[in-house]
């Protein structure tokens, strides 16, 4: 009789410890902790140009496009104008740099990180080394300073028409088609080419060469 009294307390206490269905017992992590996890990723990709992933995925037309049109603008940033400035001139060489004032361009690494979402590590070593870009950016005491003027667009160039063409799994090519004008900026008397590698390279889609075609 002891022996049956001591095994149904036993039961009754191994019940009594165990966490009812659908209950979270006390050591484990509540639910909207978890999830939390993910917050800081979602927010690395809106900042970079893009997603990086583990392998290479079929692009959809639209996406290539969209991707040329932001390439285009951050290409501008170093052809057509500079990111916004503020303050005054800081002379290095006889050159007048202007400190940037744009939110998350702080620093040059800012930039540098920017540009290494949307064209490949080459590329974007030739925009920032000041050899190639008209307009040229460097760091001074740790803030992200800017050299160069505007220019206004071409006016022998009109339309633009791009389309996307697939040569591999991982390697796309924007094809851009320009109008020549004549002087009159309205006639049109010709057409300009050019071609846009878009990669898959260390685990993201780059453009591996790139120029304004304007």
């Amino acid at each position: 009789m002891r022996k049956l009294l001591s095994a149904l307390l036993s039961v009754l206490l191994l019940t009594g410890c165990a966490a009812p269905a659908g209950e979270a017992s006390p050591s484990s992590p509540p639910i909207s902790a978890a999830r939390s996890v993910s917050a800081p990723a979602a927010r690395v990709e809106n900042m970079s140009s893009s997603m990086v992933e583990s392998s290479a995925r079929s692009m959809p037309e639209e996406e290539v496009l969209a991707a040329y049109e932001r390439a285009q603008r951050v290409y501008g940033w170093f052809d057509l104008a500079p990111l916004p400035t503020s303050g005054e001139a800081f002379m290095v060489n006889g050159t007048a740099y202007y400190r940037v004032d744009m939110e998350g361009m702080e620093e040059l690494e800012d930039l540098r990180t920017y540009l290494r979402g949307v064209f490949s590590q080459e590329l974007t070593d030739r925009l920032l080394d000041g050899r190639v870009a008209r307009i040229q950016y460097r760091d001074v005491n740790g803030v992200l300073y800017a050299a160069g003027e505007s220019r206004d667009r071409d006016t022998g160039k009109g339309q633009a028409q791009a389309a996307v063409e697939q040569l591999e799994d991982n390697l796309y090519f924007v094809n851009v088609t320009v109008d020549l004008l004549d002087e009159d900026g309205e006639t049109v008397v010709g057409l300009e080419s050019w071609s846009f590698p878009y990669a898959f390279v260390e685990d993201r889609w780059v453009f591996t060469d790139f120029r304004l075609v304007y």
